[in-house]
């Protein structure tokens, strides 16, 4: 899922493009390798794991690939299920691994992936950053000029200004590829972004919001750094107006409107300036 950020910062001797780096950082989703450790807490999915282990689950091996029915099997480790079929040499496996294996840390020393042990709890779970909002990001990107209201040009993008490589980008690309491929499609030609359509002074946009204007209301606020604390920076319209913390600093109470919430912020930041950040989340 994309969705637009408007990255308010302060007029100062930072490159700008630095400085949009630098305050979208801290919010990089990630675990242990790419991201410091200082940055991650423990999520603990013991429960996830339980509930593997006492559901009914019915393996399916049609030769195209494992179908699994009867829980959520993300931390499942399928090479592990398909190794056990084969041993049992069944094409079809219905089993409830609490009836057949006499611990949850057996389980999930056999059949569970890409799960660690918390080293105090004995919980299962991961490492990851809990202010975590996006996989990767472009400075406009699919949202081009929008922040400008400009008219938005159809079309992928490419732009210098970015989170740089990633692999879930480079997994997209390569299934639009393959689709194009298929279909007998060329690509769409990549559009290149300029600065000046993704960014503006943040008293403009104050004007166009107070006015209503579409451009003006991103998806999500991104304050400026050491404006208030970093869990609190990134102000956000979904799934649900958050964090309420960053609403009272705004001076708006609960019940506020996404609407409410851009004006506060843009009216706190009149002399700064805004990015349009396109990111997949």
């Amino acid at each position: 899922m994309f969705s637009i950020v408007h990255v308010i910062l302060p007029i100062s001797d930072q490159p700008p493009v630095e400085a949009i780096r630098a305050s979208l950082a801290p919010f990089q989703r990630g675990g242990r390798g790419d991201l410091p450790d200082e940055w991650l807490t423990f999520h603990d999915e013991t429960q996830v794991v339980r509930d593997l282990y006492e559901a009914k689950l019915t393996f399916t091996d049609d030769g195209q690939g494992l179908r699994i029915e009867g829980a959520d099997p993300y931390y499942l480790d399928t090479d592990a299920v398909l190794r056990e079929m084969a041993r049992l040499d069944r094409k079809r496996w219905v089993v409830c691994f609490a009836r057949t294996i006499p611990d949850l840390d057996t389980f999930y020393a056999q059949f569970v992936t890409g799960l660690e042990r918390h080293p105090v709890t004995g919980g299962y779970g991961r490492w990851l950053n809990p202010l975590g909002r996006w996989d990767w990001w472009d400075l406009g990107g699919r949202f081009d000029g929008r922040i400008t209201g400009g008219r938005h040009r159809s079309g992928p993008t490419v732009s210098p200004i970015s989170s740089g490589p990633s692999s879930g980008r480079a997994m997209l690309e390569s299934i639009n590829a393959a689709l194009n491929k298929a279909l007998d499609q060329k690509s769409s030609p990549l559009v290149e972004v300029y600065a000046d359509n993704n960014i503006e002074m943040v008293s403009r946009l104050l004007e166009d919001a107070r006015l209503g204007h579409d451009h003006a209301f991103p998806g999500a606020i991104l304050l400026p750094p050491n404006a208030i604390e970093d869990r609190f920076r990134w102000a956000r319209s979904w799934p649900t107006l958050e964090p309420p913390e960053t609403l009272g600093w705004l001076g708006l109470n609960e019940r506020a409107s996404w609407h409410e919430v851009v004006v506060a912020a843009y009216a706190r930041f009149p002399n700064h300036w805004a990015a349009g950040v396109a990111y997949h989340l």
